[in-house]
């Protein structure tokens, strides 16, 4: 029996290194329903298996009890394991004390994978602290670093920088350093965090297409998390609350019971607002554990100037005036010399401003051409729609001519037209593949939903599709190139 114990441990540990993570867990769930593990293969197993299922902080407490177990090597390196998986969920006192036992027990000369584990971990401590810069710096370095990926550890040192860079707001940086990891095996983790930045940049179509190109492989929910707030964010931005609606209640049980990784906030921000509109009580689940994972961390300011944007967001679903102005206030207050945090502010107040029924028109163009400018389209197209219904007829015109222009920057950008599509055929045609009808079309665009059906009809005849399903395929073909 224990031979058999034996094999079924080292089939686990082979079987998760291979990505074979169902017969893994199976593996090690047998041997730990046995109590027969003296070597900790399968409780490694167990432990990331947990991390991956998003439950960091309870892979944390796995990965503490095996280093308790374990001498040398092997409890150096569960140690280091473990500090990564609580310092990314945002209890860095854990995450630090680990660090701190692991490197007094580090035996000399240590093992180089070791030494690259546990300056990862204080790498991401950092971050999570706010030194985005230098974390990522250093971050990007391991990556390079000649020691093989350690399967069992959360996170791989290249993913780690890209969404240390991406919680930083400099998205641009972020698609620097992915497309200087393009030669290298294409993770499901930056398939998604290249979606989100589409998805932030009004790329819909483009969002799309990565989040269905990820989920050409099995999404384990740590992955999933994410994937779920590019699909609430995509619905979202669609307007359809029948479909939003559609898409939440698929996502939630993905969502429930994750914990928050706080280099990801920001989608666990676009989720709040997703639920915002679809469930109060699911709504304040989420937002619940944001403000947890915030307070564990020892609230870090950028993370409350994150977390208080996002209610703002919520402030501005919810049309409530009294939230939006709080929310300005307090960013307003939290406001220094980071571009983004800057803008952030100054587009609180502008949409406190408008929710209160106050509309200065040159303060929300000024905004939203400076969010168009940091890559948010679609967040200043929107500031300029919200203004327009409040301004004079000459004032709305002018805000209506600058979501135009707004809008056709979202669908078009980093685009040329091809096969004969006009620019404006091109904005149809995506917002067709965002799942839009023609009337919500027109809404966007500024145009009749007349002029949608012409534009379709022209679509249809250019690409030779007989209905809207041939059109649709045809499309995506067409505009992926």
């Amino acid at each position: 029996m224990m031979g058999t114990l034996d094999a079924d441990a080292l089939h686990a540990e082979h079987a998760w290194r291979s990505g074979d993570t169902a017969t893994a867990i199976e593996a090690a769930d047998r041997v730990l329903a046995a109590g027969a593990d003296p070597e900790c293969r399968a409780a490694a197993v167990a432990a990331a298996a947990e991390a991956a299922d998003g439950a960091l902080l309870d892979a944390a407490d796995r990965w503490r009890r095996i280093a308790s177990t374990l001498d040398g090597v092997p409890g150096v390196l569960a140690a280091g394991r473990g500090a990564l998986a609580a310092g990314l969920s945002g209890d860095l006192d854990a995450a630090a004390r680990d660090l701190a036992t692991a490197r007094e027990v580090l035996p000399a000369p240590a093992p180089r994978g070791l030494t690259v584990l546990l300056d990862g971990v204080d790498a991401a401590i950092e971050a999570v602290r706010g030194g985005f810069d230098r974390a990522a710096r250093r971050l990007a370095g391991l990556a390079v670093a000649t020691v093989p990926a350690d399967p069992l550890t959360c996170e791989r040192w290249d993913d780690l920088a890209v969404t240390v860079v991406v919680a930083s707001g400099d998205d641009h940086t972020a698609r620097d350093m992915l497309a200087a990891y393009a030669d290298r095996p294409l993770t499901t983790r930056r398939r998604l965090l290249s979606a989100w930045l589409d998805l932030r940049a009004g790329r819909l179509a483009d969002a799309r297409d990565g989040l269905a190109a990820a989920a050409d492989a099995a999404i384990l929910r740590r992955d999933a998390v994410l994937a779920a707030a590019i699909t609430i964010g995509l619905a979202r931005r669609s307007g359809d609350e029948a479909a939003l609606r559609a898409t939440w209640h698929r996502v939630a049980p993905v969502v429930a019971g994750a914990d928050v990784e706080l280099l990801l906030l920001d989608a666990w921000g676009e989720l709040s607002v997703g639920a915002s509109l679809v469930s109060p009580i699911e709504r304040d689940i989420v937002v619940e554990a944001m403000h947890r994972a915030i307070a564990r961390a020892g609230s870090p300011a950028w993370c409350v100037a994150t977390e208080t944007w996002w209610r703002l967001q919520r402030a501005v679903v919810a049309a409530d005036p009294l939230a939006a102005a709080d929310a300005a206030e307090m960013l307003d207050a939290l406001a220094n010399d980071a571009g983004r945090l800057v803008l952030r502010a100054t587009a609180a107040r502008v949409w406190a401003s408008i929710l209160s029924g106050h509309l200065d028109a040159r303060s929300v163009t000024t905004t939203a051409e400076a969010l168009a400018d940091a890559a948010q389209p679609w967040e200043a197209a929107a500031l300029c729609a919200a203004a327009a219904r409040l301004a004079d007829p000459a004032a709305a015109k002018d805000l209506l001519a600058a979501g135009r222009a707004l809008r056709a920057k979202l669908t078009t950008d980093d685009r040329t037209p091809s096969g004969g599509l006009s620019k404006r055929e091109i904005a149809v045609g995506e917002l067709l593949l965002d799942g839009l009808t023609q009337k919500e079309i027109g809404a966007r665009l500024y145009i009749s939903p007349k002029t949608v059906e012409q534009h379709v009809a022209r679509l249809r005849q250019k690409l030779v599709a007989g209905n809207r399903a041939q059109l649709i395929a045809a499309l995506r073909t067409h505009l992926a190139s």
